[in-house]
């Protein structure tokens, strides 16, 4: 019994490395699987990583280790979250401008609303997620940190300001995305306000409502031949950023 506890220590430890990955986000590809499934994967993922290892988890400081260990995980985890999060901000971005933001959507990925670009643009990055192969990578990234910081060894993090630069960058990309669509609507909103104060007598913003909703599909449908590059340069951007790419 004694010699099977610090086998447990570690897979416990080496599972805590992938809890921020698959676990904790909520704007992560990994988020649209059911919950059950993703426990399973991290606590198969856990014990994969323990078995690489030569001996077992030996000292006392569990909790320094435990955090260590989700530091880590942290640090990969923010690749693939922060391209999610740009990409929703964005939605947000054109919700507001093309009068959908009252509009709501149930969410089962979190169990909650969701707006209507918000879900449009979460199903599109996780399907350019798996379809480029960045799944690969961030296993490959996991895989690497195991190598160069074992379970409950020294944390190897990346420079800070790499980190910083990573939030700003990553909401400028999630820009470039919707900005054909956010200049068109711009246009459509100069051409109503015009409107307005020629007919000050109409209701001119209900009246262009549903105008600059068709036109915010339409420039959208015109603009995705170019999105799936751009969201792919989100997240091999942050996972270089975060040292997860070879």
């Amino acid at each position: 019994m004694n010699d099977l506890l610090p086998w447990v220590l570690s897979w416990a430890l080496a599972t805590l490395r992938f809890v921020p990955i698959f676990m904790l986000g909520a704007m992560t590809p990994f988020a649209w699987a059911p919950g059950q499934i993703r426990v399973v994967f991290v606590l198969v993922l856990g014990a994969l990583l323990v078995s690489t290892l030569s001996q077992p988890f030996v000292g006392h400081q569990f909790a320094l280790a435990a955090a260590t260990e989700l530091l880590q995980g942290g640090c990969i985890g923010l690749a693939v979250m922060l391209p999610m999060a740009a990409l929703a901000n964005a939605a947000k971005l054109l919700d507001v401008q093309a009068g959908l933001a009252s509009a709501t959507l149930f969410n089962p990925a979190v169990q909650g609303t969701d707006s209507l670009f918000g879900t449009l643009f979460s199903l599109t990055g996780t399907q350019i997620f798996f379809s480029l192969g960045f799944d690969l990578l961030v296993l490959r990234a996991l895989v690497a940190s195991g190598r160069i910081a074992p379970v409950a060894g020294m944390a190897r993090l990346p420079d800070p300001s790499a980190i910083l630069s990573l939030f700003g960058a990553q909401f400028v990309l999630g820009l470039m995305v919707v900005a054909p669509v956010v200049l068109g609507l711009f246009a459509v909103d100069l051409g109503v306000a015009y409107a307005s104060k020629s007919m000050p007598q109409a209701n001119v913003y209900f009246l262009a409502l549903p105008v600059k909703t068709a036109m915010a599909f339409a420039l959208l449908a015109v603009t995705v031949q170019t999105a799936p590059a751009l969201v792919g340069r989100l997240f091999s951007d942050a996972l270089a950023r975060v040292g997860g790419t070879p």
